[in-house]
């Protein structure tokens, strides 16, 4: 009986140690939006809005804040109100608070020195003035105090601008999507955001800027914030806006990151001048590209209208005018969208479309096939001459070296002044993509005489390659037009030594597909037989593989192959597949002539030419 009497009370004794455990609080701070409204005495008054969600058995009575400004002075009329209520814009269930702030510097859990960022900050506490607390949920605690951001050095004067900083609290949490906005005393010039270069953490930071006439607003949101970092907001505006720092810039202020644009170190007079040369430049670069078309393609027998149908002269001066306006919106008015839409229009001025073949020229008349040495036929092509606004020429190459020069020059010049403004320039060069990208002479109709050249040429290298190659007779031969002394197309004829009775030839064409940037070279091979032939017979089991037509001759009938995709490789295979099958064996067994023979039997596809 003793016994557990003394199990019974030594139960109640550790009950009754562990019974205060139970009432426990625990809060986590979920947001922080801030307003910071600065007076022309350089004077902020800062507003947070501070999202936290309680937790725990016993009401909040209070809650630290810390890193807070160490000249902070408390403002009257803080609260506290759920954040259902706050979103509402409902003061229903308010709870006043009580601002005081703690002096000292913070150290560290370990008694370690406080960080940089933090030795002259201090902790702010916001008690609640209700004996009954809050309870657990979610609520938004609404403060102000008052900083001297002047005096303390953090509104100062960098070159032609002023700067103006001001460091947060620490949240204790990382958080997503931290905003502050800035309301600044008017003035002419737009106010902007500077990141600083010195922060650790490489999440990024977006702006916006709202005038008005009775002041400017700019609002910064950062991506993300660590845990325990204390973000550093930075803008640079017109130092008009604060007494006392429009004067002369003072030769002591250090001059790192001055400028914020163009416009702050340029004069007005330049900055019209350079107007001008642009205007000049680009309109100049589209009307030279304009001629240089028109001469290449009535070479061609073919146009290649622009992609904006309007007479040379009134397009170039259009492109000039629109580019020069969009860097203008861009660099100087702070309007990068117009500016960018002004750069587009410039871009589809001074762009060319797909070629067109004149109808004329499609159609020839009759000529004659003569054969040729490879020695005179299979040349390598010659570079052009007299173009100067191709990217693939030797003079477009350079030309638009010098072109993009001046691009690079400004966006690495404003890299670290502007970087938003230097990536506008990067942007703007596309003017010369379309320039020296479309238009191009190999995207008009190739001279079937000579284009073919390169391709049969490594063609004869692949078929004589194989073994059992010495059977084939590889010949070149070109069409003379009647009346005419300059050939109108070159061909590769393929003839077996021993082919079978009614076989008159195999020949490898090329055609050639227009697309918007150039021309695609597509292989055709077409064999030749005598119809009822016992070459023709042989060929039976490969007609539903290819598309027969009409030969030159009454009783001729051609088989038409077109490989699935335009390479030397599959083009070899389907002529020494052909080879193969109008190669007379018996006749080659008994002279001991070995046969080439294909890797694999030619699946072409049938849409091809005719002819």
């Amino acid at each position: 009986m003793l016994r557990r009497l003394a199990l019974l009370l030594l139960a109640c004794a550790l009950v009754a140690l562990a019974w205060p455990a139970h009432a426990w609080t625990e809060h986590r701070i979920t947001g922080d939006e801030v307003r910071l409204e600065l007076d022309p005495a350089g004077v902020a008054t800062i507003e947070h809005r501070l999202a936290v969600r309680l937790n725990g058995s016993e009401p909040q009575r209070a809650l630290r804040l810390q890193g807070v400004d160490p000249d902070a002075a408390p403002l009257p009329n803080a609260f506290v109100v759920p954040a259902a209520e706050a979103l509402g814009n409902s003061l229903a269930s308010a709870v006043p608070l009580k601002l005081t702030l703690v002096e000292g510097a913070r150290a560290g859990e370990d008694g370690a020195a406080a960080p940089p960022a933090e030795v002259d900050a201090r902790e702010l506490e916001l008690a609640i003035d209700d004996d009954k607390g809050i309870l657990r949920g979610a609520y938004v605690f609404v403060f102000r105090y008052r900083t001297d951001l002047k005096g303390r050095g953090l509104v100062r004067r960098e070159g032609a601008m002023l700067l103006a900083e001001w460091r947060g609290p620490s949240l204790g949490v990382g958080l997503d999507n931290l905003r502050t906005v800035w309301r600044l005393p008017p003035a002419p010039t737009a106010p902007r955001a500077s990141e600083p270069t010195d922060d650790g953490d490489a999440s990024g930071f977006l702006s916006e800027v709202r005038r008005a006439a009775d002041g400017d607003e700019i609002e910064l949101l950062r991506t993300y914030a660590p845990e325990g970092t204390r973000v550093l907001w930075m803008v640079r505006a017109d130092p008009r806006a604060i007494e006392g720092l429009a004067g002369p810039v003072d030769a002591a202020v250090p001059t790192v990151f001055v400028l914020t644009s163009i416009k702050e170190s340029v004069s007005r007079r330049a900055l019209h001048l350079a107007a001008a040369l642009l205007f000049v430049a680009v309109a100049g670069l589209v009307g030279a590209k304009a001629r240089e078309v028109r001469r290449l393609a009535e070479a061609a027998r073919a146009t290649m209208p622009p992609v904006v149908p309007l007479h040379a002269a009134l397009r170039s001066a259009l492109a000039g005018l629109g580019f020069a306006a969009g860097a203008w919106l861009e660099l100087v008015s702070d309007r990068p969208v117009e500016g960018a839409l002004a750069v587009l229009g410039a871009t589809l001025l001074a762009a060319h479309g797909v070629a067109k073949v004149d109808a004329t020229a499609a159609l020839r008349g009759p000529g004659r096939w003569l054969a040729v040495s490879e020695r005179e036929a299979l040349v390598e092509l010659p570079h052009a001459r007299g173009v100067w606004f191709d990217i693939g020429s030797r003079g477009g190459k350079l030309l638009f070296a010098l072109s993009v020069l001046p691009f690079v020059a400004l966006a690495t010049w404003l890299a670290r002044r502007a970087s938003h403004q230097a990536l506008l320039v990067a942007l703007d060069a596309v003017v010369l993509l379309a320039i020296f990208g479309t238009g191009r002479p190999c995207a008009l109709p190739a001279d079937l005489a000579s284009e073919p050249a390169p391709f049969y040429k490594k063609l004869v290298a692949k078929l004589r390659k194989r073994q059992g190659s010495d059977s084939l007779r590889l010949v070149p031969r070109v069409r003379i037009p009647l009346g005419e002394v300059d050939a109108d197309e070159l061909r590769l004829l393929v003839v077996p030594r021993l082919p079978l009775r009614g076989f008159a030839s195999i020949e490898v064409a090329m055609t050639y597909a227009i697309g918007l940037g150039a021309r695609v070279g597509m292989p055709e091979i077409l064999l030749r037989v005598v119809a009822g032939s016992p070459c023709d017979q042989a060929l039976a089991s490969l007609s539903r593989r290819a598309r027969i037509t009409p030969g030159r001759k009454a009783d001729e009938r051609v088989f038409a192959f077109t490989p699935r995709l335009p390479t030397i490789a599959m083009t070899s295979e389907i002529v020494l597949a052909l080879a193969s099958r109008v190669t007379d064996t018996q006749a080659a067994r008994a002279e001991g002539t070995r046969v080439v023979t294909p890797d694999a039997a030619p699946r072409p596809r049938s849409k091809v030419r005719a002819a």
